[in-house]
């Protein structure tokens, strides 16, 4: 029991630990918005930018998904999903409503099967390669389990 009376007692470095671990994934968050703006050629300032033209917002919405399939949120008792706060605070401060709304529209493309997408699906299958490609030679274990 903590000391309050409240929950099982933790260890010390737990809070330390959890610190280590979402610094790591918030660093591979960027890793990640800087993997599609050059995918994009774009610079990551063009990919955070208010900007609303389309080939900027499909960016946008691609680093949201990626985020949001490849990341985990290190917590006290379990991991989660990387929060949708989070991706909206890395990619230009947008709200996670906005987050979710565009990693729907990118599933949605994905999984369309029309033509015009074809494009969409091999970009992302590009940017997935190129950072596991990362992944294997830094050997980060940063890849959200299936």
């Amino acid at each position: 029991m903590q000391p309050n009376g409240h929950g099982p007692a933790r260890d010390a470095d737990q809070p330390a630990a959890l610190h280590r671990l979402r610094r790591a994934q918030l660093a591979e968050a960027r890793r990640i918005r800087q993997a599609v703006a050059d995918g994009y050629t774009l610079t990551p300032a063009q990919l955070t930018s208010p900007c609303r033209v389309a080939e900027r917002a499909e960016a946008r919405q691609v680093a949201m998904r990626l985020m949001r399939t490849r990341l985990t949120w290190p917590m006290l008792a379990r991991t989660s999903a990387f929060p949708c706060e989070r991706i909206g605070q890395l990619l230009g401060q947008r709200d996670h409503s906005t987050v979710l709304r565009g990693i729907a529209i990118i599933a949605a493309r994905l999984t369309s099967g029309r033509g015009e997408d074809a494009y969409l699906r091999q970009m992302v299958r590009a940017l997935d390669a190129t950072l596991d490609a990362t992944y294997e030679a830094e050997a980060l274990p940063h890849r959200r389990p299936a």
